[in-house]
């Protein structure tokens, strides 16, 4: 991977807070934006956006597993980047099959199952 994709890259994973646009990762790494979406997706196979979006959807997923992380989740999906409710819930329904609620929830149940002398809770 280029050198400079290789820096936003990290960049991203390390402030996915930001409300990063094209327009800032490309001036970020002194590219023009064209050239740096297009050379992004050649270099990742992903666009810049979806990009940063599934390290945001990873992230709320490692928190929504956490059982000692107690962010609602709507502070997770803030905490990630990911403001919009609605459009966490769908993202995260879509990449992951349950929505962040249901996610925690089974998480939570498959980690707490053996709890007890043995016995399902």
């Amino acid at each position: 991977m280029g050198r400079r994709i290789f820096h936003i890259t990290n960049l991203l994973s390390h402030s996915l807070g930001r409300p990063w646009t094209v327009s800032d990762m490309a001036d970020e790494i002194e590219m023009s934006a064209p050239h740096f979406h297009k050379r992004f997706k050649e270099l990742t196979g992903s666009t810049p956006v979806a990009y940063l979006n599934d390290l945001r959807l990873e992230k709320a997923r490692e928190l929504l597993e956490d059982d000692q992380c107690f962010l609602q989740i709507k502070e997770i999906g803030n905490k990630v980047g990911l403001a919009n409710d609605s459009h966490f819930t769908r993202d995260f329904k879509k990449k992951y099959g349950l929505t962040p609620s249901e996610y925690r929830k089974q998480n939570w149940e498959l980690g707490h199952s053996d709890s007890y002398d043995g016995r399902k809770s």
